[in-house]
């Protein structure tokens, strides 16, 4: 991905071979994460903390699924435009039904 190789360039992004293991703890701590934040008793401040914590996670993923690591939190977000393309359609369903569990916020 050419916008995604170009942060490798600046050193925003590292290169680094997708792990599937890896791949699918990220997905298991974003549901773990996320399933979390529905626990009756914690502050709100507790529910968005593990909510943000899941969806880092569940962006997390999809940039690892296509070889890059990245750092910096925000940059993980970032790149979601480039990492969640129609090609990846069981990815971007799978995190979109995730990622709207979170409406509980809005």
């Amino acid at each position: 991905m050419k916008e995604l190789d170009n942060l490798v360039k600046v050193n925003q992004l590292k290169l680094e071979p997708a792990d599937a293991k890896e791949f699918l703890g990220m997905l298991r701590a974003g549901d773990t994460k996320l399933k979390d934040s529905l626990i009756d008793g914690l502050s709100e401040d507790s529910q968005f903390s593990l909510t943000y914590g899941a969806a880092h996670a569940f962006s997390l993923a999809a940039l690892r699924w296509h070889g890059y690591r990245s750092e910096s939190r925000y940059l993980v977000f970032q790149c979601l435009q480039h990492t969640l393309t129609l090609k990846n359609r069981i990815l971007v369903s799978y995190i979109y039904r995730q990622l709207s569990k979170l409406t509980h916020f809005l």
